[in-house]
């Protein structure tokens, strides 16, 4: 889909041409009821699972967890299925803060959990997993991980990073699903699922690319089903009626893997066994994460035809999942059978009530998600806790947002409407100060604009549409052409001013930096490009910068038909390093494969001449000019002193945030929005006193 599918929609909403903003039920098929076994789901949403590691380091649900949850499930999603719960954490824990439920001894949380869910209104569904080979090494017993087969080091072949499993030890396993899944039952959960998709433990022993084995569970498909079949049958066995899912990938994207081809083969012998349901996923995570995480650069429900081909060959429900974020995209495919449930994983976060907005025809009100991936980096790690960057609030569901009188916290100006500013001003509106944005430029966006200028970025302007969007209906003063004065700002009484107003690019001493040919990328980008030239074959444009911009524009001047040489002072190994590195993984392959992008590592830019001819310096010592079309510069952003001093300088408390405290992605200056609004808030509310 086009990457401004989300401003169309919001204009066809908001100018009531195709749609009554109004008008329920905007999304009949998706918001029809559905039988799924034994239980009937109040809409066609799934809540995807995701592990939030919010539970504790014993693997027990928590009252954050809890509430992280409910909010998904009070926002209107017809199903949640929790976060994978191993099922033997002594060989099979793939995360720090996994939900376990061996024994009865953590049945009280998932217990609670089932009821905040539930209660909600939503059903309430159970992931089984084994990790296999993506357990942690640091967290199964004898720091070796269990799988289908002997997983060799890639550095070193002698040594293994996984073993194969005994027959006693499958036998065991098999158990060990089989008793999660009635503490499940006693815990109340209406469905289950089991995790056989990315690459796990039944993933392990169903693909021919990791099952190596010749006994009665390898060989060939028969019995490389063998085990997933047993796994089946006890789970089974253990739910009595329930709905049973199998979350697989139907095309793992690898050589000696398995196809969409062998997986139509397979589906109706999983269906045989006792799936009652189909989650169409894909991928393994150790040969491609971009096909399991979809980075920004995929397009709209590409996954979609997979879906549609394993439904036509199983005759069971079919969950898809992944990329699909527009309300129109999900209905569409269930309209047209592509899918009879469509999973949502990421847009959740980004927006807990995506489907009541939906359902009541508030798409305008959705906070999209852009697959920016933030969320990915911020729970990795063994501190790592579930997150959006759009939305502080996910994973921080228990804190309390305090609020002030209206008015009463004074009056608070926002410099700069780049993400952190607007975020800001519609917090502290929200909060209850009278809040005024100041723009310099005249129109509201700032580094969203530059961010979502390169090649596979537009989803980015979704998120900039939504900010404009809510800034129209607030009461948030909105001033944009304006620059801030810090003696204005001082003469108002001005309580606060949060700095938002990004950086400034930082100065290299290079001789003839001044070349009217030299230009600044961030501007350029923002900009889209009005001050490039027509492309001159043999004549490059010159990037100097291998970080992430450098890299953007990069792609973003071939695109152009530009022939681009990109200079960085690096190693090729370290470009866009600082990058998201599933976005990088895919804007590093696309470079790499474009005939129109030279690169030049460990390479430092001495001199521009004044018709462009740039001398530049190899790690080798040789000098090498260049004739060139421009020299655009990439070496990264700076805070600008420049309006703190100022404002200091007349007594005005201020804080800086985002770009302008310290360079960082969009959801840092979100998240540094919302620390500073809790802040502010804590200062200007009354605080409670615990009865006790």
């Amino acid at each position: 889909m086009a990457g401004n599918a989300w401003q169309n929609a919001l204009t066809d909403i908001l100018s009531a041409k195709q749609y009554n903003y109004r008008k329920p039920m905007q999304f009949p098929h998706l918001f029809s009821p559905f039988r799924l076994g034994s239980v009937t789901l109040p809409n066609r949403t799934v809540m995807a699972p995701m592990s939030t590691n919010l539970a504790s380091l014993k693997g027990a649900v928590t009252p954050r967890q809890v509430a992280f949850y409910r909010a998904r499930a009070a926002g209107g999603t017809g199903m949640v299925i929790v976060e994978f719960c191993c099922v033997h954490a002594a060989s099979g824990r793939s995360e720090h803060r996994q939900l376990t439920l061996e024994d009865a001894g953590h049945l009280d949380g998932h217990q609670r959990l089932v009821e905040a869910i539930t209660g909600a209104g939503s059903v309430a569904c159970m992931q089984l997993q084994h990790g296999g080979q993506g357990a942690k090494r640091g967290l199964v017993e004898g720091g070796m991980p269990v799988t289908a087969s002997d997983v060799p080091s890639r550095r070193d072949p002698t040594a293994l990073i996984a073993r194969a499993m005994t027959v006693a030890e499958i036998e065991h396993l098999v158990e060990c699903f089989g008793r999660t899944a009635e503490l499940g039952v006693r815990a109340g959960y209406q469905a289950f699922e089991l995790h056989g998709a990315h690459g796990y433990l039944l993933t392990s022993f169903l693909s021919p690319f990791t099952n190596q084995r010749s006994d009665a569970f390898g060989g060939d498909e028969s019995r490389r089903l063998e085990f997933p079949r047993r796994v089946i049958a006890r789970v089974k066995q253990a739910i009595g009626d329930r709905p049973l899912i199998y979350r697989l990938s139907a095309d793992e994207f690898t050589p000696l893997g398995l196809g969409i081809s062998d997986m139509e083969r397979i589906v109706p012998h999983l269906v045989a066994a006792g799936v009652d349901a189909l989650h169409v996923s894909m991928g393994l995570g150790w040969t491609g994460l971009e096909n399991v995480i979809d980075p920004m650069s995929s397009p709209e429900g590409w996954k979609l035809p997979y879906a549609r081909r394993l439904r036509a060959a199983s005759s069971v429900p079919v969950i898809a999942v992944g990329q699909i974020r527009l309300p129109e995209t999900a209905e569409r495919a269930v309209r047209e059978g592509d899918a009879d449930l469509i999973a949502l994983g990421r847009p959740l976060l980004a927006d807990p009530d995506w489907a009541r907005k939906a359902r009541d025809g508030q798409v305008a009100q959705i906070r999209p998600c852009t697959s920016c991936n933030y969320c990915v980096t911020m729970g990795s790690g063994e501190h790592g806790v579930v997150g959006c960057a759009e939305n502080p609030r996910t994973g921080r569901e228990l804190e309390a947002l305090p609020q002030v009188a209206p008015g009463a916290g004074g009056r608070v100006v926002v410099v700069g409407a780049g993400p952190g500013g607007m975020a800001a001003a519609l917090m502290l509106q929200q909060a209850g100060f009278a809040t005024e944005l100041q723009e310099a430029r005249a129109y509201l966006g700032g580094g969203l604009i530059a961010s979502a200028a390169p090649p596979h970025k537009d989803k980015l302007r979704w998120y900039q549409h939504y900010l404009e969007h809510q800034l129209a209906g607030s009461e948030v003063t909105v001033r944009t052409a304006t620059r801030a004065d810090a003696r204005q700002l001082a003469a108002d009484g001005t309580r606060l001013v949060i700095l938002a107003h990004g950086g400034r690019p930082k100065q290299l001493p290079i001789e003839g930096v001044q070349w009217a040919g030299v230009l600044d990328a961030y501007e350029l980008l923002m900009s889209d490009g009005a001050a490039l030239p027509a492309p001159q074959p043999g004549l490059p444009m010159l990037v100097y910068g291998g970080g992430e911009t450098g890299c953007e524009m990069a792609e973003y001047l071939a695109e152009r038909g530009h022939e681009v040489l990109l200079v960085s002072r690096s190693l090729a190994r370290h470009l866009a390093r600082a990058a998201e590195p599933i976005y990088r993984s895919v804007l590093l392959k696309r470079l790499q494969g474009n005939p129109l992008v030279k690169l030049l590592a460990e390479t430092h830019l001495e001199c521009i001449g004044n018709e462009g001819m740039a001398s530049m310096r190899g790690a080798d010592g040789a000098l090498q000019q260049v004739a060139t079309a421009r020299v655009l510069m990439a070496q990264g952003r700076e805070p600008d002193p420049e309006l703190p001093m100022a404002l200091a300088a007349a007594g005005v408390p201020f804080v800086a945030i985002g770009d302008a405290r310290k360079g960082g992605r969009i959801g840092d200056a979100v998240h540094d929005a919302y620390a500073t609004v809790i802040a502010l808030c804590a200062t200007s509310a009354p605080s409670a006193q615990l009865g006790c």
